[in-house]
């Protein structure tokens, strides 16, 4: 195993068990030694957001998209940053992005749920309707997500919504 995969594994670790100060402070400290590792960026971005830390977390996710430009999951995390950051068309392209780089359903519907949810927050409801139905039909299953997720909260009332929550596609 190498440096980096032990490092990442560690931080992973102590991630699991909440002890997110000591994990970005290994984290810094892998990447001092490996700044070329998209593992590192990627796992220092993921400590950051959940100390709620979003700007940094951005850059740490833009770090590891442009040493692994081909990461589903990298381009998603940036987009779910961009959004907390309120950069909404920013999310919507790196998302779109993400879209473009897997052909499995329950990735392609995660981001496109994202993308129903950024679109839904933007304001844009008939795009949001467009995402969250193609999210539906690529994987059924993130309709949970979409009964409780306050991203969606302004198409509760919405009669196309609630009846894509109840269809059985």
């Amino acid at each position: 195993m190498s440096q980096v995969e032990t490092m990442t594994e560690r931080i992973v670790e102590l991630r699991k068990e909440k002890r997110f100060d000591e994990a970005e402070r290994l984290a810094r400290l892998a990447i001092s030694d490996n700044e070329d590792a998209w593992e590192l960026w990627d796992q220092l971005g993921h400590v950051l957001v959940a100390n709620q830390n979003f700007s940094e977390a951005a850059s740490a996710f833009e770090t590891a998209t442009k040493l692994n430009p081909n990461g589903f999951w990298l381009w998603l995390s940036l987009g779910y940053v961009k959004k907390e950051l309120n950069q909404l068309d920013d999310a919507i392209e790196v998302t779109l992005k993400a879209t473009k780089l897997t052909t499995k359903p329950n990735e392609i519907g995660s981001a496109l749920y994202n993308l129903g949810c950024y679109n839904c927050v933007a304001g844009r409801h008939e795009d949001a309707l467009q995402y969250l139905d193609s999210a539906f039909q690529e994987d059924g299953s993130i309709k949970e997500w979409a009964r409780n997720d306050s991203d969606l909260d302004s198409l509760r009332n919405n009669k196309l919504f609630l009846r894509l929550l109840k269809s059985d596609k």
